[in-house]
């Protein structure tokens, strides 16, 4: 129940996150890249996004999890396979990290 509970929460997170980020873009509106850069380069966005993405990653690990143990019956396979998920998500979001730390 714990894990449903979190992926539903990861899932309320990022839409929440997702029509602020809509309703910012109507109204500010950047046109060039110094109005980008100037709209994504405040500290409180740039963590809202880290907290989108480690949500988006989460979840994506829950759900992935959860299609391999419908899919997949080898559980060696399965382990493999999960565990290919596991380095390409932690590598994605180091990878989101650096850029967010580099704007």
């Amino acid at each position: 129940m714990r894990l449903w509970l979190s992926q539903r929460l990861t899932a309320v997170v990022m839409a929440v996150y997702i029509v602020l980020l809509l309703v910012a873009l109507l109204i500010i509106q950047p046109a060039d890249y110094a109005a980008w850069h100037a709209f994504v380069s405040p500290i409180w966005f740039r963590l809202a996004t880290l907290l989108f993405f480690m949500c988006l990653f989460m979840h994506a690990w829950l759900g992935v999890a959860d299609v391999l143990k419908d899919y997949v019956f080898n559980k060696v396979l399965r382990a493999y396979l999960q565990m290919a998920v596991d380095v390409a998500l932690m590598l994605y979001l180091f990878w989101i990290i650096y850029i967010l730390w580099n704007v």
